[in-house]
């Protein structure tokens, strides 16, 4: 594959392995997650900051990202039978919150409208 044929992510990763090599890289993450920091007494302790920041890029690039969960409330309600509606948003936290959601845009829109 030529030059002009790349991607552009794939011209950053080929500049990237020729300026930054992973044993450079490895040795400041290193340094991060030992790093440390001198207090106004003068008296020096770990950069706790700088420690997590590392930690967290190194466990994201060895592991990944955790899994991200999403509540996802499907309702169906029709207009003619309100028989349980009452007993739904006594149970459901998300449901009240998505008909409070829902009245306050459709206050809002009428209020544009006026």
């Amino acid at each position: 594959m030529s030059s002009s044929e790349k991607s552009p992510a794939q011209k950053l990763a080929e500049v990237l392995d020729r300026e930054c090599p992973e044993e450079q890289v490895g040795r400041v993450l290193r340094e991060c997650l030992t790093a440390t920091t001198t207090s106004r007494s003068g008296v020096v302790e770990p950069d706790f900051k700088t420690r997590l920041a590392a930690a967290t890029f190194v466990t994201t690039q060895r592991h990944g990202l955790p899994v991200r969960r999403e509540e996802i409330l499907q309702v169906n309600v029709d207009a003619d039978s309100a028989v349980g509606m009452k007993e739904r948003l006594a149970h459901s936290p998300a449901l009240r919150s998505m008909f409070r959601k829902m009245l306050d845009e459709v206050e809002n829109a009428e209020a544009i409208e006026a």
